[in-house]
């Protein structure tokens, strides 16, 4: 019987196959994020859990993604074209994301759970979907579905 590997060992694995295989992105893009999960233990003076590693491997995506927003407003196609690439193995490493089919079922399930009313009602109906949508989806578009649907209610 094989014993799964966490995704911080599973990340270990791939950098030596990468390491012999002579890819050096993909070398580099796991040495990035195998050192920010150690430095995040660091900090925490101790094992981090799943959960916690999956949060910062999105922070770093979503760094990356802000990094390839810059190099294509500055026209730098060299960077383009690598940070695209490290952003494709980072995804590799994460859960998939819940599509906005499935956050709208599940923030119109919250809207009717708590009866939200309107607009005036977002704040507290992202503090209620957030935790259970943390790390399955992007909050920029959770917050935008929740908008459309409670704007809606008034109409």
């Amino acid at each position: 019987m094989t014993e799964e590997l966490s995704l911080e060992e599973t990340i270990f694995s791939d950098m030596n196959k990468a390491l012999k295989n002579r890819d050096s992105l993909k070398l580099s893009t796991l040495r990035m994020m195998r050192a920010a999960i150690k430095n995040a233990e660091i900090s925490k003076k101790g094992k981090l859990t799943e959960e916690e590693i999956i949060a910062i491997l999105r922070n770093n995506l979503k760094k990356a993604e802000e990094s390839l927003d810059f190099f294509i407003q500055g026209e730098r196609l060299d960077l383009v074209e690598k940070t695209k690439r490290e952003i494709e193995i980072m995804k590799g490493y994460l859960p998939p994301q819940l599509s906005e089919e499935e956050i709208v079922k599940i923030a119109k399930e919250i809207i009717i759970q708590y009866n939200f009313k309107g607009p005036q009602d977002l704040g507290a109906a992202m503090k209620e979907i957030m935790p259970r949508l943390r790390g399955k989806a992007e909050g920029k578009l959770v917050n935008k579905v929740m908008r459309d649907l409670l704007d809606n209610l008034n109409n």
